[in-house]
């Protein structure tokens, strides 16, 4: 009996273990993709971004958001993300934004609402090294 709870226990914790592994390896890495304005006639200029990405804690993720100017990354700040496992999204509130990506087969699609208006459309895909 002690061994059938003991190899439950072990079971139940691996599994918790397995899903972050999974997320990690998902999520963890470089993107690189479009950042497109949707607010025309504004500061906002459609751009190519780089996205380093780096988990922050048990459920978090820090995207180093870069974008290219003139062939390099300029960096435009640390944006952190709670993930959603079971919607595979990933949400931001920073920046005075709302931040969602969507989490698909090594792509993301995302959205930057601003003042309540859809302000940026992100589609970026992961980077192999």
């Amino acid at each position: 009996m002690i061994l059938n709870v003991f190899l439950f226990c072990m079971t139940s914790f691996s599994g918790k273990s397995q899903s972050h592994e999974n997320a990690d390896s998902l999520i963890i890495g470089t993107w690189k993709g479009t950042s497109i304005c949707q607010v025309k006639n504004s500061p906002c200029h459609d751009e190519t971004v780089v996205y380093h990405v780096t988990k922050h804690n048990t459920n978090s993720y820090e995207f180093n958001a870069n974008k290219i100017v003139n062939g390099l990354e300029e960096e435009m700040g640390i944006i952190t993300f709670s993930f959603d496992n079971k919607t595979k999204e990933l949400h931001s509130n920073q920046y005075k934004g709302i931040w969602t990506f969507k989490l698909s087969q090594g792509k993301i699609d995302g959205t930057l609402y601003f003042n309540g208006s859809l302000y940026r459309i992100i589609t970026v895909m992961k980077m192999n090294h």
